[in-house]
């Protein structure tokens, strides 16, 4: 009888921790956050996902391998989006404060033409409850998150373009 009870409870834990898990990731909106813009002035961002063009919002840092994949792969479909849809990307890096020049620096060594952010205290990715990087989401005009991407796969761009059409 004790391991029945034992095996209850940890698929109660289980169940319970997925539950939170999903909930987390299932916002209609982005949590209130601020993060500081390029020049370093803060932004609201939920202020900010809410003035009329859709975004796609990517949580990424330095030292990711695949964020800077997503990047590279985005850098050749931007230029068509932000015309054919009026999409603006917008990174926002994790990068811990000290890292935040050489984010910079990788910005324009690369030629990432997005607008660039950082989360300084971590604080948006704390209230996403996120432990993976790239994270992506794409947000319409009116601040809604319509989805969501933990980390990258080559040709994800598509999903992303087909609702954009939907728009």
């Amino acid at each position: 009888m004790p391991s029945i009870t034992k095996s209850i409870k940890l698929l109660s834990t289980i169940i319970a921790w997925s539950l939170t898990l999903f909930l987390s990731h299932a916002q209609d909106v982005l949590p209130q956050s601020v993060v500081v813009d390029a020049q370093n002035q803060e932004v609201d961002l939920r202020a900010y996902t809410s003035q009329g063009n859709p975004k796609l919002i990517s949580l990424w840092a330095t030292w990711c391998g695949p964020c800077r994949m997503e990047m590279n792969a985005l850098k050749e479909v931007y230029p068509g989006w932000k015309k054919k849809y009026n999409l603006e990307i917008v990174t926002i890096s994790v990068d811990i404060p000290q890292m935040v020049s050489r984010a910079k620096k990788m910005f324009e060594s690369n030629g990432w033409e997005y607008t660039f952010m950082h989360d300084k205290n971590q604080e948006l990715m704390t209230k996403l409850n996120l432990h993976g990087i790239p994270y992506s989401m794409l947000i319409d005009g009116t601040g809604k998150i319509l989805s969501v991407q933990m980390g990258y796969s080559p040709g994800y761009e598509k999903s992303i373009e087909k609702q954009l059409k939907g728009l």
